[in-house]
């Protein structure tokens, strides 16, 4: 019996067709790896894959016509096969060119590597183990179905082909998957002829094909009819929350829910008015790459579209997968962008709990045209609890460019006129706030000429745990930077104890650490936490000075207590806290409050335990100051702005005109951005810890929260609390305590008007501009001139911090101070000159 080796020693066309399609496999994965995405280089790698292709199928030809003259279909079916899998990457390197398919899902792409792999090696299936030959067949058997549903997509194409390939005869590549689907057809069947037990392995593929479809579709149509029905059932009940909301509460979120709402947005559908499927082009609305997923598309074809509309999938996108970066507005495309450098200054001040960091990223625009190739970098920076941006810069021709800080309307207004009207390259870049501890930062025009290159400053808390103090770096999504290089300097205000460095951190001199490394996202740095420092910042006939936060322990029976499930919670869990409270008066809100006893409180926590995320309405609460709330907090929900208009928003907008704090005990670390939001805003006597520590507070009838009051703000992260006094007398501290101080205490203005049109004041404004504070009602924003200052209306403060730097540390004088440090200058400025005047004057 002839070995493996041996038959392709001897059949060389088979050999080469081995080699080529290993050579033309590489060529065309390496590019994709490298990501070579602009014109010219996909035409010539896809010029490169077509001459390895032409080449073999000469040669496939040239040995048929010679062997049988016109006979060319008595050709050894193998040859065949390599030939038209050697098409079939050509076909999808000039897809990167000519866009017929968008880019394949992860399973599809590895399904059909797979199905040619198994293809490739049916011919040889006689040298081949038992349990290898089953394995190929099975493959095989998925490779019919696969090259039929490709088939199938290309047939509105096939008429207009076959006249064009009498140019290049690139338009043949059209019909290379029914011509696979055809041959590996004979292919399978010429295998069961020789080895009948095969036969169970191609049903088998087929079968699991099916299934794959069928559930599906199945998932499909479930998931869609519960959307009808949670929206009718909402309306029917005149429902305080919109729609989208409860749907998004209670559709499962997995794969297939993402992809109902992704589909348009993200996946190609079924286009019954256009095309079939790719005569339909895609809504831009949505950032995130373009996907082909061929059983979404079935699914549409069998089952129809979804009847929610564009803006409420996205909503339903935010709350459930927090894809709020993705579903930003964009004026500009931002698809050629990426990350190319990062570098993280961090100045840490252990003494006062806290850290100033700047982040410098350089942005790379990789499109190849050089002219015409605008585009919008926009970037989400996820925060520390707490943080604050206090800078930002632009470089702009090389020059470093400061922000102004002016309101958030203004700000908006003058970036969306430079940027989406008038389309000039006028350098704008802007940040603003946003809910759950995050800001938006804007950077335009990012061109293929030159890399852009902007700064962003942000002071942040210090969190304890324990006796150690955590500094938690700043991450952020928008352009990649998964190939990106980042340098990381670490510099303290005093060497802590028992410092744990990041990863290749050297000494660079005392108190100062660096890292040059690959840019990573996720990293902490813990030291023990040291004694507060008793000095002070003064700014504006003011002093702040930082303390440990006063815990009050009072004595607490709450009248009534308030469970906000959702699927965080366990049973066991669940079990626990009820017997230590069955005997209190216990509610869930579940459409509306209902009591919770023993005959109703297994089946309340089964409905509620399903819901992805809660939004308890804190304003259903009748007596705060004798009620406990009891939350455990999800990954995902809506924010409080997303909710402005509705009957919910109405109802809390009123609750929180009056100030009324619920004591809030938080099972875990983790907040939903909706109970974010309203603990910045200081609705809540916030607690938070584990089950085992409530119960022993439930027991003991205890309840601990900070104190504050108008001149003392807490930031319980830290366990410190910054204080306010009338004392011009200047201190060593850093202004960050102004800035921290400043923005908590907005906070907590904004709260009454959060849902109203008037909720921006001007004494909160004065109060945003003297720290320089991105905030609710203020943004960063810098403009290439002084004059698109001035036609937009925005000036620099005068009584104001300015932009923080690493340097911007210790007090600030007073406007009296500069006065007599003018005059004290003029008098030694006279004094240095006076022998020089007298022989003016003699």
């Amino acid at each position: 019996m002839k070995t493996l080796r041996e038959a392709l020693l001897k059949d060389n066309i088979t050999s080469l067709g081995i080699w080529l399609t290993f050579i033309s496999a590489i060529v065309f994965l390496l590019c994709g790896t490298l990501e070579n995405r602009n014109e010219g280089g996909d035409f010539s790698v896809f010029f490169l894959n077509y001459a390895i292709t032409i080449v073999y199928s000469l040669v496939v030809l040239i040995t048929a016509f010679k062997r049988y003259k016109w006979g060319l279909s008595k050709s050894k079916i193998d040859y065949t096969i390599f030939m038209l899998i050697l098409w079939l990457i050509s076909a999808f390197a000039l897809n990167r060119v000519m866009n017929v398919f968008d880019d394949s899902v992860t399973w599809l792409s590895i399904l059909l590597v797979l199905s040619c792999t198994s293809l490739a090696l049916t011919p040889f299936l006689e040298y081949l183990l038992p349990a290898f030959k089953h394995f190929i067949c099975f493959f095989v058997s998925i490779s019919i179905m696969l090259f039929g549903y490709f088939a199938l997509s290309l047939i509105p194409l096939y008429i207009i082909s076959a006249p064009a390939a009498l140019g290049l005869g690139i338009s043949l590549h059209s019909y290379v998957p029914l011509l696979l689907t055809i041959f590996t057809i004979i292919l399978a069947l010429k295998s069961v002829k020789r080895h009948k037990g095969l036969i169970f392995s191609l049903a088998g593929g087929l079968l699991f094909c099916l299934v794959a479809i069928a559930y599906f579709n199945y998932s499909w149509y479930s998931i869609n009819s519960k959307i009808t029905k949670f929206a009718n059932r909402n309306t029917l009940a005149e429902g305080k929350l919109p729609n989208w909301v409860v749907i998004s509460q209670n559709i499962p979120a997995g794969k297939v829910s993402e992809r109902i709402l992704k589909s348009d947005l993200v996946y190609k559908t079924f286009n019954t008015d256009g095309n079939w499927l790719w005569g339909n082009f895609m809504n831009r609305r949505f950032d995130e790459k373009q996907q082909h997923d061929p059983l979404v598309v079935l699914a549409t074809l069998f089952q129809g579209k979804i009847s929610l509309d564009e803006t409420e999938r996205i909503k339903i996108l935010e709350s459930m997968y927090d894809s709020r970066h993705q579903a930003q507005e964009r004026l500009w495309s931002g698809d050629e962008l990426e990350t190319r450098n990062i570098i993280t200054n961090v100045r840490i001040f252990p003494e006062y709990r806290m850290a100033y960091t700047e982040k410098i990223l350089n942005i790379r625009n990789k499109d190849s045209r050089k002219w015409g190739g605008n585009q919008e970098a926009i970037y989400t920076f996820h925060l520390p609890e707490g943080s604050v941006v206090s800078s930002l810069s632009l470089w702009i021709a090389g020059k470093e460019e400061k922000a102004y800080l002016t309101t958030k309307s203004k700000a908006d207004s003058a970036y969306k006129q430079i940027v989406g009207v008038e389309h000039e390259q006028r350098d704008p870049s802007v940040i603003h706030w946003q809910e759950g501890n995050k800001v938006s930062v804007r950077v335009f025009p990012c061109t293929p000429t030159e890399d852009r290159k902007f700064k962003l400053g942000i002071t942040s808390p210090l969190r304890k745990t324990g006796s150690q103090l955590v500094y938690e770096n700043i991450y952020f999504d928008g352009p990649t930077a998964n190939d990106a290089t980042e340098t990381l300097q670490l510099n303290f205000s005093m060497i802590p104890g028992h410092l744990n460095l990041p990863d290749g951190c050297e000494e660079m001199s005392k108190g100062v650490y660096q890292a040059n490394r690959d840019y990573e996202p996720d990293w902490q740095l813990r030291f023990i936490a040291p004694k507060l420092s008793p000095e002070t910042f003064s700014f504006d006939g003011k002093s702040y000075q930082i303390y440990e936060a006063v815990i009050t322990e009072s004595t607490f029976r709450p009248a009534a207590i308030y469970l906000d499930l959702n699927k965080q919670w366990t049973k066991d869990e669940f079990d626990a806290l009820w017997e230590a409270i069955k005997t209190k008066t216990v509610y869930v809100f579940n459409d509306k409050l209902v009591q919770l006893r023993e005959d109703n409180k297994d089946i309340e926590f089964e409905q509620l335990s399903k819901l992805n995320f809660s939004l308890f309405p804190i304003y259903k609460i009748t007596r705060p100051a004798q009620s406990l709330l009891i939350s455990k907090g999800t990954p995902a929900s809506p924010n409080l702005s997303d909710l402005k208009g509705s009957e919910f928003a109405n109802r809390l907008s009123s609750y929180l005109e009056t100030p009324k704090e619920v004591a809030l005990y938080n099972i875990g670390d983790e907040l939903s951005p909706y109970i974010k939001t309203l603990k910045e805003l200081r609705v809540f006597k916030y607690q938070t810890g584990d089950l085992k520590n409530l119960l022993n507070a439930l027991s003991a009838s205890k309840y601990q929260s900070f104190r504050e009051d108008s001149a003392t703000v807490v930031i319980d992260a830290s366990g410190v609390s910054i204080r306010q006094s009338r004392n011009e007398k200047a201190g060593k501290a850093p202004d960050h305590l102004l800035r921290l101080f400043a923005y908590n205490r907005i906070m907590k203005k904004v709260a009454e008007r959060y849902f109203r049109d008037d909720f921006i004041q001007p004494e909160i404004i004065a109060e945003a501009e003297k720290a320089n504070i991105v905030s609710p009602v203020s943004s960063l924003i810098v403009l290439e001139t002084q004059k698109d200052y001035e036609r937009f209306g925005i000036e620099e403060s005068k009584n104001s911090l300015k932009n923080a730097s690493m340097k911007s540390s210790g007090a600030v004088p007073e406007p009296h101070e500069w006065v007599l440090i003018l005059l004290t200058s003029l008098i030694v400025l006279y004094f240095i000159k006076r022998p020089s005047l007298k022989k003016l004057t003699a």
